[in-house]
């Protein structure tokens, strides 16, 4: 598996925020009783065409989606490239480097709070 369609597949699933405020809406996953089912019927081979199918589309809006994005330390363009995260609180985007973040040290956070959101904490 590609480390490119990994990092997707992971940053596909809500986080914990999304599901806490309802944010984002989270499909039905299907239960450990019913392995074969989902709880709406339809059979785990169905809904992973249908993902691969969205994946499929979701890449190929992902330069216009992406396009727009700026890093919220430096003002700096979004470039595939270059290693980014994204703040769980604001949602705002970064370069790794601006906020000294690498990719090793992000897969080990649960959570990931931007300089600002830190320092909002401590004010309020």
């Amino acid at each position: 598996m590609s480390r490119k369609r990994l990092f997707s597949l992971i940053n596909d699933l809500p986080t914990l925020f999304e599901v806490v405020t309802g944010r984002k809406t989270i499909k039905d996953k299907p239960s450990m009783d019913h392995e074969s089912k989902s709880q709406n019927g339809r059979s785990i081979e169905g809904e992973m065409k249908s993902t691969r199918k969205l994946m499929e589309e979701s890449s190929e809006d992902e330069e216009d989606e992406h396009g727009d994005t700026h890093c919220g330390s430096c003002g700096g363009h979004y470039i595939n490239a270059e290693f980014w995260i994204c703040c769980d609180v604001c949602e705002r985007w970064y370069h790794g480097k601006c906020v000294k973040i690498k990719p090793a040290k992000a897969e080990s956070m649960k959570q990931y709070k931007c300089p600002s959101c830190c320092t909002k904490k401590g004010r309020q």
